[in-house]
């Protein structure tokens, strides 16, 4: 009798262990039997990221010196690639696209709090209406509808393909460099950002024939560049403070994108644009993508020429 007693017991408590990693009513037959193997040692929960840390202070009065500059992000760089992978969500790790689509949350066009909005100038002065979101990220194509029976086109639909953070593979930003002489230090803060998506724009010809599809030369899609709005950064950093990066070189030491962009400024950019009487890029004044490059370290060296020349006695 004693022995069907033990044995209750310890079925009992073998149960109650696995039934704590149940979290939904139901069977626990359909729950994991433990967590995330992921590291050797116990897993300690050390909390989400905290909120931003500002920016020092500055007054106008302290800036003698200042200077505007834009520059150009590209993904396809290595050293850029923990802002683009992962590609697809994987647990709690999320590239700079997709962090930005979750706080622009375009599926619920109706919500007004705890979004990012977007802006349709460079100045982000004129917020973008969030019923038009979902319009600016989706393309618009029109597909032929084909006789099954005969094989001919009979009609034209028009779909809606919504654009992927995948897709986005550039961003362009806009900071300021300025000399504070209350702490006699040469500063730099990003103003704005502007996401670029690159896809494949379907050819929407009406001269469309289904027979051609295997055909190298007939190309029913070209890349192509969309520019959909601007984010003010400042508005931008509370979401990317929130989300952890992936650290290429320690994993124990924990980042959120606003510590890899803002603070360590950990990334590989090319200035295409400064501050300039007739508002021009670069390549407006020199066609040469190799002297565009050149001119782009110009302009870094006079930025590093001019905070050299502050300690020369």
């Amino acid at each position: 009798m004693k022995k069907f007693a033990l044995i209750a017991v310890m079925l009992f408590a073998a149960s109650f262990a696995f039934a704590q990693y149940d979290e939904e009513e139901g069977s626990t037959l359909e729950q994991p039997v433990r967590p995330p193997v992921e590291i050797p040692w116990e897993q300690v929960n050390t909390g989400d990221f905290t909120d931003i840390v500002n920016y020092p202070p500055v007054r106008q009065a302290d800036v003698m010196y200042y200077w505007t500059i834009w520059r150009i992000i590209d993904l396809r760089e290595k050293v850029n690639h923990p802002l683009y992978f992962p590609a697809e969500t994987h647990g709690t790790w999320r590239s700079l696209a997709q962090t930005i689509f979750d706080a622009i949350d375009v599926q619920n066009p109706d919500k007004t709090e705890d979004v990012l909005p977007i802006y349709s100038d460079e100045m982000c002065t004129m917020p973008v209406p969030r019923s038009d979101l979902p319009s600016m990220l989706t393309q618009e194509v029109s597909q032929p509808v084909i006789d099954p029976e005969t094989g001919e086109v009979i009609d034209n639909q028009t779909i809606y393909i919504n654009f992927e953070p995948k897709e986005i593979i550039q961003y362009r930003i806009k900071e300021v460099w300025y000399f504070d002489k209350q702490y006699s230090t040469f500063r730099v803060q990003i103003l704005e950002l502007e996401p670029i998506i690159e896809y494949e724009r379907i050819n929407t010809s009406t001269n469309y024939d289904p027979n051609d599809e295997g055909d190298e030369n007939a190309v029913l899609a070209e890349k192509t560049k969309k520019r959909f709005g601007y984010i003010y950064y400042n508005e931008l950093r509370p979401f990317l403070a929130k989300q952890e990066v992936f650290n290429v070189k320690n994993q124990a030491a924990r980042l959120s994108f606003d510590d890899l962009i803002t603070w360590k400024r950990d990334f590989s950019s090319l200035i295409y644009k400064e501050s300039n009487v007739y508002n021009r890029d670069i390549e407006d004044y020199i066609a040469n993508s190799r002297d565009q490059r050149i001119e782009s370290e110009r302009i870094t060296d006079k930025l590093r020429q001019f905070e050299n020349d502050l300690w020369e006695f």
